[in-house]
């Protein structure tokens, strides 16, 4: 795939109306994009036909129609900007520029040759400085622990209160470590033909059944995998205390390739699973020993993590492009989670409840960022939004996180790029941001009431 100063107006959400209740219609799914309107893929190949050619009238109208589609992805918003300035219509510019700002994204536009005759106009110039600022570090992060690991080889992390130890699981080798506070590792499990385990790529500890879940799928990162074994996975459950089985839960071969990944665990035992291949959610309510369908989620593209209330009344879902999709898990039913236009949902790769609010990593937008919702009384809607942490020192597509006490705790560099050898966890206080102040937007009102401020 290829994030916020506590300065900018992203984070100036206007409070949501409180739902004490959610109607059917709030769950309502939109219909599926008929078969006759283009893919992305024909809308991006469009678009990029458009821009070699210099057809900036097609570029414009193409990436609106992209954004229509996905308006959280911010390169959708910034062609827009490139084919407005082109074309000099500065007001459209201004409106996409702005909010792209206020939505705490920080891109430069004098990186775009088309956006040359507006610089110098002071509506230009301010707009473009604070989202230069927004890229700024701010919040609180800080490194706990490096491990002997590569980034891309971990799986995901959990905290077992019972052990007070981190569990981490790897993909290449299907292990499961203990960490400690002071970085040292204990090999707790590896896969082998005992236990059928292949890459572990989802983790969830419910100390009150004695619980531990590991989400399995034979891919090709699995120094292991045999072509046999290709579209396989499966949800494990191990006693928690002697790490014995105490259970497998495989899919049914079905063909369709398959890759499970995080897990949620809710107070009744009921556990979901998301499907980052199809891209699906399973569940297997405590009552039953079948990992069953759960919802198909047609649209998604990139899901990467899943988070339950305690009592089962809602279920996050976070797709990398598409945003939050809020589920209620006793009808099925499910919606995109609202939020502000401010609120842009891009690039989420960790998303955990906490009471009252969800906790959102996003690695996949500019500057790279934590942030915390803050949800209305029924847990329908975004009210407020703080900032956390911000472009920190360490931040290379920080990843899968796991809740301890009061703090989150993730890895800081699980999507590098660079070679890394040792995977870095950082913490964060759930507490932490402040109060937001808005920018001062009279110079950008002043400017475009001038003459020539088209």
């Amino acid at each position: 795939m290829p994030a916020i100063s506590m300065r900018i107006a992203m984070l100036a959400i206007f409070t949501f109306i409180t739902l004490y209740a959610i109607p059917d219609a709030a769950f309502a799914t939109e219909p599926p994009t008929a078969e006759q309107e283009p893919s992305i893929e024909e809308l991006e190949a469009d678009a990029q036909k458009a821009y070699r050619e210099k057809n900036w009238v097609k570029l414009y109208s193409t990436n609106m129609k992209l954004h229509k589609r996905r308006p959280h992805a911010p390169e959708y918003m910034m062609e827009i900007v490139r084919a407005a300035a082109a074309i000099d219509r500065r007001r459209t510019a201004y409106h996409f520029m702005l909010m792209m700002q206020q939505q705490g994204l920080s891109y430069d536009m004098d990186a775009m040759e088309e956006t040359e005759g507006m610089r110098g106009a002071e509506a230009y110039e301010y707009i473009n400085k604070i989202m230069i600022e927004a890229g700024q570090p701010a919040g609180e992060g800080e490194l706990h622990v490096e491990l002997p690991v590569r980034p891309g080889d971990l799986g995901d992390v959990a905290w077992d209160e019972t052990r007070k130890r981190f569990l981490v699981g790897t993909r290449s080798e299907g292990k499961l470590l203990s960490v400690a506070d002071d970085g040292s590792i204990e090999l707790l499990l590896q896969a082998d033909e005992e236990n059928g385990l292949w890459s572990i790529e989802g983790l969830a500890v419910d100390a009150k059944s004695n619980a531990l879940w590991i989400a399995s799928s034979a891919t090709p990162d699995f120094a292991g995998f045999s072509p046999a074994d290709a579209y396989r996975a499966g949800l494990y459950r191990f006693e928690l205390d002697s790490l014995q089985p105490a259970g497998r839960y495989n899919l049914a071969a079905d063909g369709l390739p398959h890759s499970l990944g995080s897990i949620a665990v809710a107070d009744d035992g009921t556990v979901y699973v998301i499907d980052r291949a199809v891209p699906m959610v399973y569940h297997k309510p405590a009552d039953s020993e079948k990992l069953e369908h759960f919802i198909a989620l047609p649209g998604f593209v990139a899901l990467t993590d899943i988070s339950v209330t305690p009592d089962r009344s809602r279920l996050f879902v976070s797709d990398a492009v598409m945003g939050i999709l809020l589920v209620d898990p006793r009808s099925g039913a499910s919606a995109l989670l609202k939020g502000p236009e401010t609120l842009n949902q891009f690039g989420i790769y960790g998303v955990d409840y906490v009471p009252g609010a969800l906790v959102i990593t996003q690695s996949g937008i500019r500057p790279q960022r934590l942030i915390r919702l803050e949800l209305d009384a029924a847990g329908a809607a975004v009210e407020t939004v703080t900032p956390m942490a911000i472009a920190l020192e360490g931040f290379d597509w920080p990843g899968v996180g796991t809740l301890r006490g009061d703090s989150l705790y993730y890895f800081a560099n699980q999507g590098t790029q660079s070679g890394d050898e040792r995977a870095r966890m950082m913490v964060t206080p759930l507490d932490a941001g402040g109060e937001i102040t808005q920018p001062d937007m009279r110079v950008f009102e002043e400017s475009m009431e001038q003459k020539g401020q088209q």
